[in-house]
């Protein structure tokens, strides 16, 4: 395994540093819902997986059930046909749990209004534990929130790392 994270870090890192879990419980897990809109939000948490931002080595995993998450993150204008499957899920996990909004249209309905069949935000209906700003918001600034829910800053996670000579790459033979 050593030598396949070698490789992956000599080849997206170029240089960079691996960045350190950030939580007391790792990984934190995450389940994604999105109910309405663009799309947008959920591509930009797609891209968290990727090389550059690594979720996964920060202490952040995707989960494919609500049962096994720590944390709903939710993207889009609340439609009125995904309310119960938001409730649902919401029910689904397990507690303590916790819900994030990422993106304007999660927080308070963006450019999407409340009519027939969008009920807006989640502000003003439900507490949420942190909000992502932005239409959508960067790989980095939800990964930026992600590591706020702990007190610590990405930067300082990044620089750690580096400290520590964990964002070295070196293979012995």
């Amino acid at each position: 395994m050593g030598l396949i994270r070698a490789v992956f870090d000599a080849t997206f890192r170029q240089g960079g540093a691996r960045l350190k879990p950030v939580g007391p419980r790792w990984p934190l897990l995450l389940f994604h819902v999105d109910t309405g809109g663009c799309g947008g939000c959920g591509m930009e948490l797609q891209a968290l997986a990727t090389g550059p931002y690594d979720a996964q080595g920060a202490g952040f995993g995707f989960v494919q059930s609500p049962r096994a998450a720590d944390v709903l993150l939710v993207t889009g204008a609340v439609t009125r046909s995904m309310m119960p499957v938001l409730e649902a899920t919401w029910q689904a996990m397990p507690t303590p749990k916790g819900l994030i909004c990422v993106g304007n249209c999660a927080v308070d309905g963006g450019m999407f209004t409340e009519n027939y069949a969008v009920m807006g935000g989640l502000d003003r209906k439900v507490q949420i534990d942190l909000r992502i700003p932005g239409c959508p918001p960067s790989p980095h600034d939800v990964l930026e929130g992600l590591f706020s829910l702990f007190g610590k800053r990405l930067e300082e996670n990044a620089s750690a790392g580096q400290d520590e000579g964990v964002g070295s790459s070196s293979t012995s033979s």
